[in-house]
């Protein structure tokens, strides 16, 4: 699965996050624009599992106002 980058922009902050399923964990990255930011790591059951969990969490974060880069 190829990666998603999501940015959010406000008067407030302006942050990235950034995730990818390989195999069966997710790989995620994220913090301030301009930084290196920092990588969280989930492990899910079965890669079919992870797709569907990054699914979930790309929808999420759209809700909450990120935008496609």
């Amino acid at each position: 699965m190829s990666k998603t980058k999501l940015v959010y922009k406000d008067a407030k902050s302006n942050k990235f996050w950034q995730i990818e399923a390989k195999g069966s964990s997710i790989n995620i990255l994220y913090g301030k624009v301009g930084t290196n930011g920092q990588t969280s790591v989930k492990k899910a059951k079965s890669p079919d599992a992870a797709k569907a969990e990054v699914e979930k969490l790309i929808k999420s974060k759209l809700k909450k106002g990120y935008k496609k880069k």
